[in-house]
């Protein structure tokens, strides 16, 4: 295969190889690498690969605190309004924070000291290790059974047992009329 100046491929390389012989060829093929690999490295950044069918990032949203309470606020009145003596329930959930996000940390440890840094995705946003949940601060519940002792006990035993709260978060009264 010649090319337009009359000199095939095969003959240059041949020709570069007659004169990477000794150790100043050695520098020169060194060199040669090197470029090539500066190169690569260019051209790689300038034409990024499409990412989309590897990508790591977590697709899902997170829900925000008003979407948690509301979520939480209907599961607990349909759950409640099922009980014996329960009857049409309301429920409010007051949270404490809002949801946390825990990200993964990088420890670069010397003899003297450490140092710990954020773990970096491609678009710049650090890893996410872990979301914690919004904390429930309270409970009210208002049912046409709230009025009478037994059902408002279990009722609120039945919270505290889902949400991990102590009885004097939870608050149950007689829904009206």
């Amino acid at each position: 295969m010649k090319e337009a100046g009359g000199i095939s491929f095969g003959d240059s390389v041949k020709d570069f190889a007659r004169k990477c012989k000794g150790k100043q060829g050695r520098a020169r093929l060194a060199a040669a690498v090197g470029v090539l690999a500066m190169l690569l490295i260019l051209l790689s950044e300038l034409f990024p690969q499409n990412t989309a069918a590897g990508s790591t990032k977590n697709t899902k949203s997170a829900q925000s605190s008003t979407e948690y309470q509301a979520q939480l606020e209907n599961r607990l009145e349909h759950l409640i309004s099922q009980m014996s003596g329960a009857g049409k329930t309301t429920v409010m959930v007051t949270l404490e924070t809002g949801e946390e996000a825990i990200y993964a940390l990088d420890t670069q440890s010397g003899e003297m000291q450490s140092q710990q840094t954020h773990v970096l995705l491609e678009d710049g946003s650090a890893l996410t290790e872990t979301v914690c949940l919004p904390q429930v601060c309270g409970v009210a519940v208002l049912c046409e059974g709230g009025g009478d002792i037994r059902v408002a006990a279990r009722i609120t035993e039945l919270v505290s047992a889902l949400l991990d709260l102590p009885s004097n978060r939870i608050c149950v009264e007689q829904r009206k009329g």
